[in-house]
């Protein structure tokens, strides 16, 4: 039996629709039957973290500053609020927006199990907090994330952190980093190393400014690293060399077709688990890109663009096996399944649609 997990937006400030965190059963027939929906602590649940580990789920809160700690029950999949915790202190750049606080916006486990790192946007940190019996304590460090100088006088600077990204089997993680106005911040991607609690910045490539790195994935070899660019729609290949801990630009191409004018921000970034196939998904142009690695040098070519089968893909993720996708289509209130090809990387619509508001995240987990 599989469990499905889906986070949302739930505030009027969003204009969102979401009510809650769902809990859905996968049937072994693929069909989809909701058994739960938990009120969120505060608005917007809307990315989600697994530890197998404890049966927890950590949501962090959009816009806010809380991470809420759920116990999972093995068998039911069912949810129970066990606790929650602030994700550490607002920065005070006067010219960060008031209502989005902290803005959590991406979180992942140490290799250890121990601690639970959170991307912190609009507080430009990335906070540890360690992990206890109770649930969390409060952040345990706060690796700050500069932007450019600023005049003695002004107000300290910042860089905004978009997503954590640990590689295969390593204490190596990935940030992508944006750029953006307030805060005079810098747009890059950072590798670092997680080390006795601490994480230990190794090496920066930065992109070109106003691109708004947001997400990464590695691939299944740890060799690269795929980012992608909010604001400049484009995808960027990096050579990972593990034992130095640096990184190497390789190569940067359009997330769209060629001749697409209109306004489009890209969301997120998916490796196949085979490692041949790289998916990106585009808000505003509607589609997933579907790419094709060079298994001898990392680099992509493009396969083709395929309807994400809704409107607004911000959020989508691959099935642990890697014969399904799914896009959370945030505007059109849906999830839409596709089968994968396992020869040519193409997605093909199921004919199955998920109907729930405003989806933003989506785990799995096996029942016992």
């Amino acid at each position: 039996m599989t469990f499905a997990y889906v986070g949302c937006r739930t505030s009027a400030w969003r204009g969102a629709r979401g009510k809650g965190i769902e809990v859905y059963q996968v049937l072994p027939d693929g069909e989809w039957r909701l058994i739960q929906c938990v009120e969120s602590v505060q608005e917007n649940p809307s990315w989600l973290t697994l530890d197998p580990l404890r049966d927890r789920l950590y949501a962090l809160h959009g816009d806010g500053d809380v991470v809420a700690v759920w116990k999972r029950n093995q068998e039911s999949g069912l949810l129970s609020l066990l606790t929650q915790q602030t994700t550490g202190p607002r920065h005070a750049h006067p010219d960060l927006d008031p209502q989005r606080r902290n803005n959590p916006v991406g979180a992942a486990l140490t290799p250890d199990g121990q601690y639970l790192l959170i991307a912190n946007h609009e507080a430009g940190n990335i906070a540890a907090l360690a992990i206890d019996q109770q649930g969390l304590q409060p952040p345990h460090s706060l690796a700050r994330l500069p932007g450019h100088s600023a005049m003695q006088e002004a107000p300290e600077s910042l860089s905004r952190p978009h997503e954590i990204v640990f590689a295969p089997g390593s204490d190596l993680f990935a940030v992508p980093i944006q750029g953006r106005a307030a805060g005079n911040g810098i747009d890059m991607i950072r590798l670092y190393r997680w080390h006795q609690g601490e994480a230990r910045l190794l090496d920066e490539i930065r992109l070109a400014p106003g691109s708004w790195p947001r997400h990464v994935d590695f691939h299944p070899s740890g060799k690269w690293l795929y980012g992608l660019s909010e604001l400049s729609s484009t995808l960027t290949v990096l050579e990972v060399d593990a034992q130095r801990g640096a990184l190497r630009l390789k190569q940067t191409l359009s997330a769209l077709p060629e001749g697409y004018l209109t306004r489009s921000d890209a969301s997120e970034i998916e490796v196949h688990p085979s490692g041949r196939f790289v998916y990106a998904a585009n808000r505003g142009h509607d589609s997933i890109g579907v790419f094709a690695v060079d298994v001898q040098a990392g680099t992509l070519s493009v396969i083709n663009w395929v309807d994400c089968g809704g409107k607004t893909p911000r959020f989508t993720t691959l099935s642990p096996d890697g014969r399904r996708f799914f896009s959370a289509n945030e505007e059109s209130d849906t999830i839409e399944v596709f089968d994968v090809d396992e020869q040519t990387g193409l997605l093909r619509r199921r004919g199955q649609t998920i109907v729930t508001a405003s989806p933003t995240c989506l785990c799995f987990a096996s029942a016992t």
